[in-house]
């Protein structure tokens, strides 16, 4: 056996001119050994020495091509792959026995020819890695192997199947990890088993930085290119802020344009079993040593963090730099770990920076006149991937509605659409299908809503523009208490007031937060407020009285726990910087420091006949078929109805009409009073309808 039969000794300075070439170079080498152990008759001392020389090839064609790039087209070089992870001697030798089994099939059946060295049906041992080896090896690299061999079995480039019960450790079986076998190849897409858990991306950014973000872009970019004396200690980052506050392109930006970027869902990593999650860490792993590519891990949530510490364990022994994204900050042990740890908050951007983004996103695309950019800024407080997401929203919507413009109410309803999903599990999301033209109050009192819609409306400016907020540091939400009888509007006057200021109206029962179990009324209250932090919705507690009624003397630890919810929830309240409405018909039952700590208070009253006139002529609709001596006056000065009573009555009284096959008259609305009188236990006699007093004997 000669090297030159293996090898072109002419090429022996010649650079690899790729990463495929360099390792094929590699397996002639291992034909050799293969070739040693099928003829066993040959001098030992002479195969020896061609051995000898066939690495003495591959030594001269590694310096001759040292510090060169080569292409990775078609698959990587497995001299570099080596010395990645620090593999010599008999482990590099090793890496080569499992690379060829993935490159070519033929190589398996070199495996049947020693049953006693622990092979079969083409899987590798250790016992005839070092039978091959030893073809090379002396006295002391032979003690050598036998260590390496313990070593390799955490080292993710292989796959290793532990033998049957008592068998020895020689009898381990090993293969290439499936990843390396995939790079090898020249594959580098992600498996379809890495792509149920992970996404890959570039650098390179394509939404603006706002400038609040700014000072962290250039934190993070001082710690990746800051010199460190804590050697083999990975780096973590941790970028905390809600979904859409930017931190993925933060990551992108500051990292070298081109870097390629692997995200894990940790949420989807934690629902796979055991052996899955193991197989996919380790294929990352892989591609993050060899293709130089970052792990971002994100969908941290903080009820989990204590399962990622073990996934960061494995990470610490492969990796130099990981980023975790969480919503909120989470609890990691950074001394378990051994890991230097950096905490970075993504904060929300200010109105001047809201408008910048959007101006960015918006521009190119045709507006309509009614858009109105410093509005939708100071209104949403919305982060970058947000406002990113809410213009692709609305120029869906706009063109298929067969238009080539976006309105302002595009762009709302895509807002509304990207901030409520949370709260569409928690509460009802109530229509908003009232404006001030429906709604007949005291002038007075709609001074006061009016008041609460331009505080929303100009919060911003007032806040940050005006400097306000380095004043007032606390309780800068807005807070209402809408009171009165039953059916005088409550519900009707916060739709409209919903509806003016553009977001969003939830109605939370709080009979469903209120738990009998300590401390779970606290828990539910505060996942209400949790998903309404971004202030772009209003939560309406409807019957309010419900729970913050006056606060009882305590005489029972039922009293005490009462009295801590309450004082949970005026803690919320204050704390949250949206719009909250309250509505109750128990006014007077309130707790007087909770009232006190409102914004503002509308009492709504029972209508005068002026009033009661106004709410029959705007409920009831123009299309609605109405006969010419149809008497509205008459009735709004003959009883005494709320607007809720008013509206259920024209209803009832279009029914009755409809079923009569006739247009909308008098002794149908007689019909309708009576009956809706009758059901809270008023009886109505012909004369308390006066001049209609002959259709109460019709009905």
């Amino acid at each position: 056996m000669k090297a030159e039969d293996f090898f072109d000794i002419s090429e022996m300075n010649i650079p690899y001119k790729d990463g495929a070439d360099e390792t094929l170079t590699y397996l002639d080498w291992y034909d050799m050994f293969i070739c040693a152990h099928l003829n066993p008759d040959e001098d030992r001392t002479e195969v020896r020495r061609e051995l000898m020389r066939g690495a003495e090839h591959l030594a001269a064609r590694a310096r001759s091509t040292a510090g060169k790039e080569l292409p990775a087209t078609f698959g990587l070089g497995l001299g570099r792959v080596a010395e990645e992870y620090g593999l010599y001697g008999f482990g590099f030798f090793c890496l080569i026995m499992a690379t060829a089994q993935e490159i070519d099939p033929h190589y398996r059946e070199v495996c049947s020819v020693s049953e006693s060295s622990g092979s079969s049906n083409g899987v590798i041992s250790i016992a005839l890695a070092e039978t091959l080896y030893s073809y090379l090896a002396d006295a002391e690299e032979i003690l050598e192997m036998r260590r390496q061999a313990g070593a390799l079995r955490y080292c993710p480039l292989f796959t290793f199947v532990q033998p049957e019960a008592g068998s020895g450790s020689l009898f381990y079986t090993f293969e290439a990890n499936r990843q390396f076998a995939a790079l090898l190849n020249g594959d580098y897409l992600l498996s379809k088993d890495l792509a149920l858990a992970c996404r890959e991306e570039t650098a390179k950014g394509h939404l603006s930085i706002p400038p609040v973000h700014e000072p962290i872009l250039k934190q993070i970019t001082g710690v990746l290119t800051a010199e460190t004396d804590e050697d083999n200690k990975m780096a973590i980052l941790q970028l905390t802020g809600r979904t859409g506050s930017g931190k993925s392109e933060l990551i992108l930006h500051a990292l070298n344009e081109g870097t390629p970027v692997i995200f894990l869902s940790f949420a989807r990593y934690l629902a796979m079993d055991v052996e899955t999650a193991r197989g996919i860490l380790s294929d990352i792993l892989v591609r993050c040593r060899l293709l130089g590519e970052i792990l971002v891990i994100d969908d941290v949530v903080p009820d989990k963090a204590d399962l990622l510490t073990p996934l960061l364990e494995v990470c610490a022994r492969q990796l130099d730099i990981i980023f975790l994204e969480t919503v909120s900050v989470a609890d990691i042990d950074d001394t378990a770990v051994q890991c230097r740890y950096y905490r970075f908050e993504m904060t929300l951007p200010k109105a001047a920076e809201r408008r910048v983004l959007w101006q960015h996103e918006l521009n190119g695309i045709n507006l309509e006149e009614d858009v109105s950019i410093d509005e939708i800024a100071r209104k949403y407080k919305l982060y970058p991937g947000t406002i990113h997401d809410c213009v692709m929203d609305a120029l869906g919507s706009s063109r298929a509605d067969g238009r080539d413009t976006v309105s302002m109410n595009d762009l709302t309803e895509a807002v509304l659409a990207e901030t409520t999903s949370v709260l569409d599990r928690l509460c009802d999301r109530i229509p908003l299908k009232y404006t001030w033209n429906d709604l007949v109050v005291d002038p007075r009192q709609k001074a006061i809503m009016e008041t609460l819609c331009s505080r929303v409306r100009y919060q911003s400016l007032v806040d940050e523009e005006w400097g306000f907020e380095d004043k007032v540091t606390y309780g800068r939400g807005a807070s209402m208490i809408l009171y009165g009888s039953p059916g005088t509007g409550k519900t009707m006057a916060a739709q409209v007031m919903a509806h003016d200021i553009g977001m969003a109206l939830y109605r939370v029962d709080l009979s469903q937060l209120v738990d009998k179990y300590i401390g779970e009324t606290e828990k539910n209250i505060g996942k209400i407020f949790d998903a309404a932090s971004d202030g772009n919705v209003i939560l309406f507690f409807d019957e309010a009285d419900a729970l913050f009624s006056k606060r009882t003397e305590v005489q029972s630890s039922n009293d005490k726990h009462a009295n801590t919810e309450v004082a949970y929830l005026l803690q919320k309240i204050e704390q949250h910087e949206g719009v909250i409405f309250l509505a109750t018909n128990r006014y007077t039952d309130f707790d007087t420091a909770f009232v006190r700590r409102l914004t503002y208070a509308v009492r709504l009253e029972r209508p005068d006949k002026q009033m009661r006139l106004d709410l029959y002529r705007k409920i009831l609709p123009d299309k609605t078929p109405r006969e010419d001596d149809l008497d509205l006056e008459f009735f709004a000065e003959t009883f005494e109805l709320s607007g809720s009573e008013i509206k259920e009555v024209l209803y009832s009284a279009a029914f009755i009409a409809a079923s009569d096959k006739e247009p909308l008259g008098n002794r149908h609305i007689v019909r309708a009073i009576k009956y809706q009188q009758e059901k809270t236990g008023k009886l109505m006699s012909a004369s308390a309808f006066g001049k209609y007093g002959i259709y109460v004997s019709m009905s």
